[in-house]
């Protein structure tokens, strides 16, 4: 008896064929093999199915029931097959259907999710995107699907991840416009003097800011702690507590929640800001499309603060 792995796709052609044709003469023509050929398959058929699948009558080879039966899974099966073995098709943002879950900090949603909503909607009406934080989950949903693309400072990135980097981020001390002791200037020891917002927001730069400040002999107060960046802009604008944050975030705080950038004598570094995704959707249409889109969007957000190499992608622990 034939096993399964012996049956191939000739075998489930010439089935078809004779199913349509009723002869095996002309069974043979349509799939241009003998008719020796076309009778080994079938006897390699009958074997396997344990039914004579087709026998001779007064018109022609007609199927048995059991062939009958066959027939709609065995045409499925072709189909299912033949596209399979098509290339794959032009990847068309503006006909696919499909959800995206990305992977970021509360900084970059409010800097540049609404753009890049905005932007995919425009190229891509139907596509869904849906937003999940930054955790130690996020390499393993990276690497199962159940995260598409991953976004912000750093988060313990492995092999068999790719990171590019999308922009430059710098730093900016706010304050309340209406801040008692505070104008656009202030010197360090008034930095140290006045009191702070600590965020205690993983897989974000903060802690570049607090050795930079020690390294300088600043050692800041912090009369709250917030766990995330959302509505301290208007914290910070309702008191006279001081906050530190990334620059593009107190650019739009500043522009939106009543606060001021204040200006101080030293030069904070900067860091950069990278998208991650996994080795297993590294050539995947929809990944690579979701990627260049985030990639622009990013490039086009105001205030960069560094220069972006392009050709700047790694992939950690390549083979």
């Amino acid at each position: 008896m034939a096993t399964t792995s012996e049956i191939d796709l000739r075998h489930l052609r010439i089935f078809t064929a004779l199913y349509a044709a009723k002869n095996v003469t002309r069974t043979a023509e349509a799939v241009g093999l003998s008719q020796s050929s076309v009778s080994v398959v079938l006897a390699q058929l009958r074997e396997h199915y344990g039914d004579p699948l087709f026998v001779r009558t007064s018109g022609g080879m007609q199927a048995t029931p059991r062939a009958e039966a066959l027939v709609p899974v065995i045409r499925q099966a072709l189909q299912l097959l033949e596209q399979s073995l098509e290339p794959s098709a032009v990847f068309d943002p503006s006909s696919i259907a499909r959800s995206y879950r990305i992977c970021m900090t509360d900084v970059g949603q409010v800097t540049l999710l609404p753009r890049l909503l905005s932007r995919v909607q425009q190229i891509a009406p139907q596509v869904r995107i849906e937003v999940g934080n930054l955790t130690h989950n996020t390499p393993q949903q990276l690497e199962s699907g159940e995260a598409d693309l991953a976004m912000g400072f750093t988060f313990g990135i492995r092999a068999g991840f790719y990171q590019q980097k999308l922009f430059d981020e710098g730093f900016a001390c706010i304050a309340s416009r209406t801040h008692p002791r505070t104008g656009q200037r202030m010197t360090l020891s008034q930095l140290e003097k006045e009191r702070h917002v600590k965020i205690l927001l993983l897989a974000t730069a903060h802690s570049i800011i607090d050795k930079f400040l020690e390294r300088r002999g600043v050692h800041r107060t912090f009369a709250l702690e917030v766990p995330t960046f959302l509505g301290l802009g208007q914290l910070v604008a309702n008191s006279d507590l001081l906050a530190i944050v990334p620059l593009r975030l107190g650019n739009i705080f500043a522009a939106e929640s009543g606060v001021q950038i204040v200006s101080l004598p030293v030069r904070f570094p900067s860091y950069a800001v990278n998208q991650y995704w996994h080795d297993r959707y590294h050539r995947d249409p929809g990944n690579l499309w979701l990627r260049s889109v985030v990639y622009e969007t990013a490039n086009a957000l105001p205030l960069k603060t560094g220069q972006f190499n392009q050709a700047e992608m790694t992939r950690t622990g390549a083979e």
